[in-house]
């Protein structure tokens, strides 16, 4: 199984790449907006999903990407396209957080995302994700800090679903802006 591939961008296609690795082609499937970063010398993690009508490369950008995909594509109904839409949705960690939240509006955004895929993608990831060291701590201190301050969790969990801020006192202060509303 292909997992890692360096090697120059030969061709830039709708939804996907070539790229050559030591006199060989490989189609490298990824969204456009996504694809076109990449140029000249590359180098991009891969899954490879055998099908009986042939082979296809999924590429991303870094190991956590990666990983994240598994994640997704381990939800019943989840398949690579979809989970590889989400994955490039937004940062990674925007992503967890957002599903960890239950947002489900972000993940129906995402094209191709149903409500009921999203439901089964926050339900089975969202504990998952939670286990992973460090993901979960900056939502985690937010809503926290808002149920010192009174809120109910849910409340603060809602507040804090879709908040691009960086830093936990930025989504804390957007949160209770959205909540003194």
């Amino acid at each position: 199984m292909m997992s890692f591939i360096r090697g120059s961008v030969l061709h830039h296609g709708v939804g996907y790449l070539l790229v050559e690795c030591q006199g060989l082609g490989y189609k490298i499937t990824m969204p456009e907006s996504v694809a076109h970063e990449f140029g000249g010398n590359v180098q991009m993690y891969l899954h490879e999903v055998a099908r009986d009508d042939g082979r296809e490369l999924f590429g991303f950008r870094s190991v956590l990407e990666l990983e994240f995909f598994w994640k997704l594509i381990s939800v019943s109904g989840v398949g690579p396209k979809s989970a590889q839409k989400i994955v490039f949705s937004d940062s990674v960690e925007r992503v967890k957080g957002k599903i960890m939240a239950g947002d489900l509006s972000s993940l129906t955004d995402v094209p191709g995302i149903g409500k009921k895929t999203a439901q089964k993608i926050i339900l089975e990831l969202k504990g998952a994700l939670v286990d992973e060291p460090g993901v979960a701590s900056m939502d985690a201190d937010a809503i926290e800090a808002l149920v010192g301050l009174g809120y109910s969790r849910r409340d603060a969990q809602a507040a804090l679903s879709g908040i691009q801020e960086q830093t936990t006192d930025d989504r804390i202060r957007a949160a209770l802006r959205r909540l003194s509303r």
